[in-house]
């Protein structure tokens, strides 16, 4: 999986996101869905939060909370995080 399509994904949730979400919550809610679609696309989980700290520069507390999730577990926080927008 190459860094721009990764990116692009990334990039892609912070713009879809509801505008009613903090900075914060967007933040938080493209790291748990960016971290879910790739662990789902097979990248590693070293890749993953190499790409989100190095190459993004994401909240690395935020990663680290969510980085060994599994997919329910990611779903929820992402269920959660977006209720809070309504």
């Amino acid at each position: 999986m190459n860094k721009v399509f990764m990116t692009g994904y990334y990039q892609g949730v912070i713009e879809v996101a509801p505008a009613s979400l903090s900075a914060a919550k967007t933040e938080e809610l493209a790291i748990t869905m960016t971290i879910q679609h790739l662990r789902h696309a097979g990248v590693s989980v070293s890749t993953i939060h190499d790409f989100l700290v190095l190459d993004i520069h994401a909240n690395e507390r935020l990663i680290n909370k969510y980085i060994n999730d599994n997919a329910a577990e990611l779903e929820a926080a992402q269920a959660k995080l977006l209720s809070s927008a309504f």
